[in-house]
C-alpha cells in the first residue's frame, strides 16, 4: 500500500506541477517539429524558433532576439518581446496578446498566422498581470490543490489500515473464546473425575500454547 501511495503522490505531484512549470534559456532555443513545451518559456540574449506544429501551452517571452513561430505552430497564451522581431508562419497561431515592449518591434506576420488576442505596445498591464494572478493561478494554487489531496488521500489510507486492523482482530478473540470455554470444559471434567489432575495440567498446557 506504501508503494501504491508514493505512486499517486508523484503522479498528483507531476499533474499539479504541471502549470507551473517554466524553461528558463540564454541563448537560441529551438523546439522540434510536433513536440509540445508544457508551461512558459523564457529565453533571454538568443532566437527562439517552434517549428512546424510544435506547441508551447503557456507564454512565450524573449528579451532580445528573433521569435520563429513555423508552419501551424501554436502558443496557448501570450507571446512577450522586449526587443527583436515576431515571425509568423502559415498557420501559426498565438491564443493570447503578442506584447511588443516598442513600436520598434518589427512582427512579420502571414497571411494565414492568426493572433487571437491583441497586438499592443503597452507592456504594463503584462507585467502587473505576470505578478499578481500568474503565481496565484500557476503555481499556488496547484500545489494547495495537491496537498489537499494528499491529506484527504491519507485520511482515507488510514481509515483503511484502521479497518484492516480490526479485521485482523476478529479471529484473534474468537480464538480466545474458544479457548477459554475448552478450559472450562476441561475443568469440569476433572472435577466429575473423568480425567486425572495429571491429564488436567497436560491437556491445560497444550491448550494454553495454541494461543
Amino acid at each position: 500500500m506504501n508503494r501504491k501511495f508514493s505512486i499517486i503522490i508523484l503522479a498528483l505531484t507531476g499533474l499539479m506541477l504541471t502549470s507551473c512549470m517554466s524553461v528558463s534559456f540564454s541563448g537560441d532555443y529551438v523546439l522540434r517539429e510536433g513536440d509540445t513545451l508544457r508551461g512558459s518559456l523564457f529565453v533571454t540574449s538568443g532566437s527562439v524558433t517552434l517549428e512546424e506544429k510544435s506547441r508551447v501551452t503557456g507564454t512565450i517571452m524573449l528579451t532580445s532576439g528573433e521569435l520563429h513561430l513555423g508552419k501551424n505552430a501554436w502558443v496557448g497564451e501570450d507571446v512577450v518581446l522586449t526587443s527583436g522581431e515576431l515571425f509568423l508562419a502559415d498557420g501559426a497561431v498565438i491564443q493570447g496578446n503578442v506584447v511588443l515592449a516598442s513600436a520598434d518591434i518589427k512582427v512579420h506576420q502571414a497571411p494565414g498566422a492568426t493572433v487571437k488576442g491583441s497586438l499592443t505596445t503597452n507592456i504594463a498591464p503584462f507585467v502587473i498581470s505576470l505578478a499578481t494572478k500568474g503565481l496565484l493561478l500557476y503555481c499556488v494554487l496547484p500545489i494547495v490543490i495537491l496537498i489537499a489531496l494528499i491529506l484527504a488521500l491519507g485520511t482515507w489510507l488510514g481509515r483503511q489500515s484502521k479497518k484492516r486492523v480490526q479485521t485482523a482482530q476478529a479471529p484473534a478473540m474468537v480464538t480466545a473464546e474458544d479457548t477459554k470455554s475448552r478450559l472450562q470444559y476441561l475443568k469440569k471434567m476433572l472435577a466429575e473425575g473423568l480425567i486425572t489432575e495429571t491429564d488436567y495440567e497436560a491437556k491445560k498446557s497444550d491448550i494454553l500454547s495454541t494461543m
